[in-house]
């Protein structure tokens, strides 16, 4: 893993330079839904002209030229947009990018994206990077680019339920006892205890930026959040739904499908035309709900939990 035996590789990674902004994009672009997370950030940079430090090229040599052939994104979490196939020249890829990831980059908070890459690169990184806290292995990969079934009204008029709609910082302090409620069980730690600021500031941005989704309802005599829901990466024409949530005391009831019907017409209308996401594979309550509003299953992702 040392300089000298990547600088014989056949494949380098580097800081992505502000020239292959375009092409970077044209890899993502190949599956826009299992790499959301990488266009977003691409579009930020082409739109900005300012290069994050976090985004990086794989570039494949040959002779005295190279070409890109992948892009890594490194923030919280790593995602790579990288080939997928069994051939040699693509193992050989991937073994470099592991040995680059490695030696250069900082280890995320997790790798998350299509399982075969994901998988792959951890098996690579596993003994300087492990031990992992978890390992989700297959979590479905579920996308909707039409409208989303219409879902009959819920006789729930003991909550007195209002619209789902875009939240607003109105609506933070009963928001955010509702996401962290939501990340403790998905995830397995409070991120209040873990980066309060880092957590609350993320969510108030995606507040702010009309990314957030939100149903009131009345629930042991108080209004609360009965259902929410966030768009957590943006790009490529597809936003990534994350954070799906219904309050525990009215799961059962229908909330799910009604307020993800109405969240990704909203999505459509507001945001962009293809509406995803994942959710693991051993929550077959979830998938049934997102499969009743359309959604259909159009890959598998893994993640890696630090």
């Amino acid at each position: 893993m040392t300089d000298s035996l990547l600088r014989r590789a056949q494949h380098s990674l580097a800081p992505l330079q502000r020239r292959d902004v375009d092409g970077a994009l044209a890899l993502a672009m190949q599956d826009p839904v299992a790499h959301v997370v990488p266009a977003m950030h691409l579009e930020i940079a082409k739109a900005s002209g300012v290069m994050p430090g976090s985004l990086w090229g794989v570039r494949r040599r040959a002779g005295l030229h190279s070409s890109l052939v992948g892009v890594v994104w490194n923030g919280a979490n790593l995602c790579a947009v990288l080939p997928e196939g069994d051939a040699e020249e693509d193992d050989a890829l991937r073994a470099e990018v592991a040995a680059g990831a490695i030696a250069r980059l900082t280890r995320p908070a997790a790798l998350v994206g299509p399982a075969g890459v994901t998988l792959d690169l951890w098996g690579r990184v596993e003994p300087w990077w492990g031990p992992a806290r978890e390992v989700r292995a297959r979590q479905v990969s579920m996308a909707i680019a039409g409208d989303p079934v219409r879902v009959p009204g819920i006789d729930a008029g003991d909550l007195a339920l209002e619209a789902v709609r875009r939240s607003t910082l109105d609506d933070y302090d009963v928001l955010l006892p509702a996401c962290v409620h939501m990340f403790i069980g998905e995830v397995g730690y409070d991120p209040l205890r873990h980066g309060r600021a880092g957590y609350e500031e993320r969510l108030r941005y995606l507040v702010r930026a009309g990314r957030s989704y939100v149903q009131m309802g009345t629930v042991d005599g108080r209004r609360q959040v009965v259902f929410k829901a966030e768009v957590g990466a943006l790009g490529g024409g597809v936003a990534q739904v994350q954070g799906v949530w219904v309050h525990p005391s009215v799961r059962g009831r229908g909330l799910a499908r009604a307020g993800m019907s109405a969240v990704i017409e909203a999505i459509r209308a507001q945001l962009a035309p293809t509406v995803s996401l994942y959710v693991n594979d051993f929550n077959p309550v979830a998938i049934r709900a997102y499969e009743a509003v359309g959604m259909r299953e159009v890959g598998t992702f893994a993640t890696v939990m630090f």
